[in-house]
């Protein structure tokens, strides 16, 4: 895994400044972003990210996830076609993704975070 000491250094102080107008951790640096951080991808975090860059990261990690573990605990035995296990997999990312990329802006906003850029 690659090491970027500007892009971490940059996400200590968002995660700072975040931290100062008592924003929970898990708001700022949900799972999703933890393990795209881990996988060494440079995502800001989410209240200081742009909408589509939430919408994807969102639902990049969360619709496989979601699919795998509804797979195994209910439709694997269900005997469910693939088609409606798909469509079904798609629009619950779809609908999570969106309803959290919203819940993100709007956090920005009422905490009147600066833009990423200008940390």
């Amino acid at each position: 895994m690659k090491n970027y000491p500007i892009f971490d250094s940059k996400k200590r102080r968002a995660f700072a400044i975040m931290q100062a107008k008592g924003m929970w951790h898990s708001t700022y640096a949900p799972p999703c972003h933890r393990l795209l951080w881990n996988l060494g991808f440079k995502v800001a975090p989410p209240p200081l990210s742009p909408f589509c860059t939430n919408f994807f990261s969102f639902m990049a990690v969360y619709t496989p996830f979601w699919g795998v573990v509804m797979w195994v605990v209910f439709w694997k035995a269900q005997y469910i076609d693939l088609f409606s296990v798909v469509a079904t997999v798609l629009t619950g990312g779809l609908i999570f993704s969106l309803c959290m990329s919203v819940f993100q802006l709007w956090r920005k906003r009422a905490n009147h975070l600066p833009e990423w850029e200008r940390i």
